[in-house]
């Protein structure tokens, strides 16, 4: 069953006296206690997205489309039953944890706020609990560790301190935003580890946002490619895996390191600006199966079998 629906969502900024769109059309589905991961180059509208979901784009962008969570439309919400619905209902755990924790407070304050302004609990019990989501990330000497400042903590504990903040008040939708980005290899496989555990203990959804396909064949359970702004295939993970069906998630496949001494494939090009789009399919001048039609016209997302969807004129497996 759905929990978040996103429909034909659109954000745009204004660049040189121009609308750009940075996200553009975009449909999807969160089912409840499943973990989807949407996977894309930079700037291939993922982080817009998840800010979308959230309702804290940038002033300056203008956004359309409908996104609805438990059949409610959020953008019919006011301000206040938004904010309240934020880091309640919603959590997001953001890329870089230092820029997004208050170097000024201490480690313990910042996730007892959270749950004085969510939950009402007095400051007391804020504490208290506080400390056991410390415990429940995996921080040890959680009463001592909750009187630390964020620069007295790794990158990795400040990382789980964040996903503490984001599960104090028992989301039903955690937005995980590259949450390993400037992680090493180790660390960042125990914070997927963690948010992955914690997804089956509360029971809750989780977004994944990466740019890393390794990453979610093992944490996800169905997979949304983004590419320039739109969802060009989206797939049960191991179905994507077995069968990719668009060029541009073949290429994302065949750039996975494999063995030892084999060489990486990569991707020729890289992804057009939002207002420098190339005419047709959005992937055309990257992609090594183009036809004439693709570059006339771009082609419409559709469902090709068993809740699949595919923006590409071929329906055939293809290999790179």
């Amino acid at each position: 069953m759905s929990l978040l629906s996103v429909k034909q969502l659109s954000v745009s900024f204004n660049m040189a006296g121009k609308n750009v769109r940075v996200v553009d059309s975009l449909s999807f589905d969160i089912n409840e206690s499943e973990i989807l991961g949407v996977v894309g180059e930079s700037g291939s509208g993922k982080s817009m997205t998840a800010l979308s979901i959230m309702g804290i784009l940038p002033d300056s962008a203008k956004s359309g489309g409908q996104i609805v969570f438990k059949g409610q439309e959020l953008g019919s919400l006011n301000s206040e039953r938004r904010r309240a619905l934020r880091g309640n209902a919603i959590s997001m755990v953001f890329q870089e944890p230092m820029t997004s924790l208050n170097p000024v407070l201490t480690i313990g304050y910042q996730i007892a706020e959270v749950l004085t302004t969510h939950k009402g609990m007095s400051v007391r019990e804020a504490n208290k609990r506080a400390v056991e989501l410390l415990k429940e990330v995996k921080i040890p000497s959680a009463e001592q560790r909750a009187k630390d400042y964020p620069h007295q903590m790794s990158g990795g504990m400040r990382q789980r301190v964040m996903i503490a903040m984001a599960i104090a008040c028992k989301p039903e939708l955690l937005i995980a935003d590259e949450p390993t980005t400037a992680l090493d290899v180790t660390i960042a496989a125990q914070i997927l580890n963690l948010i992955h555990a914690i997804k089956e203990e509360k029971n809750m959804s989780v977004m994944l946002i990466t740019h890393d396909l390794a990453i979610v064949s093992e944490h996800t359970d169905r997979v949304a490619i983004m590419y320039a702004g739109g969802l060009v295939e989206l797939a049960k993970t191991e179905e994507l895996f077995a069968k990719p069906l668009h060029p541009y998630t073949i290429g994302l496949l065949n750039s996975i390191p494999g063995g030892k001494g084999d060489a990486l494939e990569s991707i020729p090009g890289t992804v057009p600006r939002a207002d420098r789009l190339p005419a047709g399919c959005r992937f055309s001048d990257r992609c090594r199966f183009v036809l004439p039609k693709c570059r006339a016209e771009e082609p419409e997302l559709r469902d090709v079998g068993d809740g699949r969807l595919l923006r590409c004129i071929r329906n055939e497996r293809l290999s790179l």
